[in-house]
C-alpha cells in the first residue's frame, strides 16, 4: 500500500512537470514566432519617446559692413559678365547684375563692423530615445542630446536668429526696389544662405546651457491623449558621428514601460526590420493635429549590409526610412528586441537633399558597452509584460481575458499611453459577442480528465508489475555434476 502510494505521488509529480515543461515549449515556440509589423509596433510604441533637447545661450555676432574698398572688385566682375555676354549692356540689366552679384557672393564683400548684435537666444532640437529599464535608463544617440560648437551655431541660425535673417532679406529686397530691382526667389534665397554663413562664422557663443526633456504620451480619461516632459540626466555620451553616437539618458520615474535590447552579432544581410522613431517632417506636419503629436510613426526596411566607419566601429546599412527626428530611436528584428539605434543618413553633396534607402544604426552591442561601463543592465518592466500578454491575448480575440490584462495595466501604471483606448475596444468586442476566451473551469476539467487519465494508465502499469512481482519463483537445481561429467 504505502509502495503504491509512493508511485502515485511521484507519478503525479512527474505529470505536473511535465505540464510545466509543455507550457513552457510552447510559450517559447509563441515568443520565437515573428512578429508582424503591427504588433512589433503595438508591443514598443509605449517605450518608445521623444527626446527634446534645449539649448540657451548669449550671442554676439558683428553687423556685417560693406567698405567702400569692395566696390571695384563687385563692378569689375559685373563688366565681365558684360564683356562675356552673359550681362546685357543695359542700365536695367546692369543694375540688376550689380544686386545679384552681392547677394550671390555675399561674404566676398562683407566683413565685420564695429556694431554689435548682442541677444539671449533660445533653441532646441527632438530626437528619439527607448526605455530600457522600468526606473528610467534611456538610449538615444549623442547628437541628439550634445551641440558642438559648429552644430550649435548651424542651429541657431536656422532657428534663433531666424528674425534676423529675415530683417537682413527685408532690408535687401527694399534697397534693390529703391533702384527699381526685384529680386529673384532663387538670388534670395542664396542670399539668405549667405548670410547665414556669416552669421555662423563671426558669432561668439556665451553662457550654453543645456536642458534635456523626455517626451511622454500620457492617456487620461475623459481627455484627449497629451504630452508630458521630464527633466533627464544625461549619465554618460559617446561623440556624434563617425564616433560610437551613443547617449545614455536617466529620469526620475518608476514602473515604466520598456523595450527588449537583442543581439545585433545574429542580424544578417536581407534581415527585415522596423524602426519606431518621432521623423519631424511627420510628427509636427502643419495638416496634423496636436494630439497626433504623441504618436510615433513606424517605417521597415532591410539590413543592406554592414559598414565599417573611420573610427573602426561596424555600423548597420538600411533602406528602412529614416529622417531628422528618427535619431536615437531603436531598429528592432522581427522578435521585436531592439538590434541597433537609427543614427544617420546620406545627403546628395550636389543638392543637399537626403538620399533615401542609405541610412545607418549603431549596433546595440555598442550601446552595451556604454551600459557596461556604468553598471546599468538592460531588464524588462512588469508593465511592459502584462501589456505584452494583454495584446497576445486581444490578437487572439479572447476579449475577456485580455480586458483583464488591460486593467492590470491601468492600476500598474494609470494614464498609460494606449491602453485606454484597448480597454474600449475590448469592451465593444465583448459586447458584440466576439469574444473566443476559453472559460477558466474548462481548463480546470481538461487539467482533471488528463491526470485522471494519467494516474489511470500508472495505475494499471503498476498493477501489472506487482502481478508480475508475486509470480512463483521456479527453483534451479545446484550442487555438483554427476555421472559420466563428473568424471571430466
Amino acid at each position: 500500500m504505502k509502495r503504491t502510494a509512493l508511485i502515485s505521488s511521484t507519478a503525479s509529480l512527474f505529470i505536473l512537470l511535465s505540464l510545466v515543461v509543455t507550457w513552457r515549449v510552447m510559450n517559447t515556440a509563441t515568443a520565437a514566432k515573428p512578429l508582424t509589423a503591427h504588433q512589433v509596433a503595438e508591443r514598443n510604441k509605449p517605450g518608445t519617446v521623444m527626446i527634446y533637447t534645449s539649448w540657451k545661450a548669449h550671442i554676439v555676432v558683428p553687423e556685417a559692413d560693406f567698405p567702400e574698398e569692395k566696390l571695384p572688385l563687385l563692378l569689375e566682375r559685373v563688366r565681365k559678365g558684360v564683356r562675356e555676354g552673359r550681362i546685357a549692356n543695359n542700365e536695367a540689366a546692369l543694375r540688376e547684375a550689380i544686386v545679384t552679384e552681392a547677394l550671390t557672393n555675399y561674404l566676398d564683400y562683407v566683413e565685420p563692423g564695429k556694431k554689435l548684435i548682442e541677444k539671449d537666444v533660445e533653441t532646441g532640437a527632438i530626437g528619439t530615445g527607448f526605455i530600457i529599464t522600468p526606473d528610467g535608463y534611456i538610449l538615444t544617440n549623442a547628437h541628439v542630446v550634445y551641440a558642438e560648437d559648429d552644430y550649435l551655431k548651424w542651429q541657431l541660425t536656422q532657428t534663433a536668429l531666424k528674425e534676423l535673417l529675415e530683417k537682413d532679406v527685408q532690408d535687401a529686397i527694399k534697397e534693390a526696389g529703391e533702384i527699381d530691382v526685384e529680386i529673384p526667389e532663387d538670388v534670395i534665397k542664396i542670399g539668405t544662405e549667405n548670410a547665414a554663413l556669416y552669421y555662423r562664422q563671426f558669432m561668439k557663443v556665451e553662457q550654453v546651457t543645456t536642458e534635456i526633456f523626455t517626451e511622454m504620451g500620457v492617456a487620461v480619461p475623459g481627455m484627449q491623449a497629451m504630452q508630458r516632459g521630464f527633466l533627464s540626466d544625461l549619465r554618460k555620451r559617446g561623440e556624434p558621428v563617425p564616433g560610437k553616437d551613443v547617449a545614455i539618458l536617466k529620469i526620475d520615474k518608476t514602473n515604466l514601460p520598456t523595450v527588449r535590447l537583442g543581439d545585433d552579432a545574429a542580424v544578417a544581410t536581407g534581415d527585415r526590420i522596423y524602426v519606431i522613431g518621432y521623423p519631424a517632417a511627420a510628427t509636427f506636419h502643419e495638416l496634423l493635429s496636436k494630439e497626433s503629436i504623441i504618436e510615433p510613426s513606424l517605417t521597415s526596411g532591410l539590413i543592406s549590409a554592414r559598414k565599417t566607419m573611420q573610427t573602426g566601429w561596424t555600423a548597420l546599412q538600411t533602406d528602412a526610412a529614416i529622417t531628422h527626428g528618427n535619431s536615437g530611436g531603436p531598429a528592432f528584428n522581427e522578435r521585436g528586441e531592439v538590434i541597433g539605434i537609427a543614427t544617420f543618413g546620406s545627403i546628395d553633396y550636389q543638392s543637399g537633399a537626403e538620399v533615401q534607402g542609405m541610412n545607418f544604426l549603431v549596433p546595440i552591442s555598442i550601446a552595451k558597452q556604454f551600459l557596461n561601463e556604468i553598471n546599468v543592465s538592460p531588464r524588462e518592466s512588469q508593465l511592459s509584460k502584462t501589456y505584452e500578454e494583454a495584446l497576445l491575448l486581444y490578437d487572439k480575440q479572447q476579449y475577456k481575458a485580455a480586458l483583464e490584462k488591460f486593467r492590470e495595466v491601468n492600476e500598474l501604471n494609470p494614464g498609460f499611453p494606449y491602453v485606454t483606448n484597448y480597454i474600449s475596444d475590448t469592451r465593444t468586442a465583448i459586447n458584440e459577442g466576439k469574444d473566443r476566451s476559453t472559460p477558466t473551469w474548462l481548463y480546470a476539467v481538461l487539467a482533471g480528465a488528463a491526470l485522471l487519465l494519467f494516474l489511470l494508465i500508472v495505475g494499471a502499469a503498476v498493477a501489472v508489475w506487482l502481478a508480475y512481482r508475486r509470480r512463483p519463483a521456479v527453483v534451479k537445481p545446484t550442487g555438483r555434476p554427476i555421472g559420466p561429467a563428473a568424471v571430466s
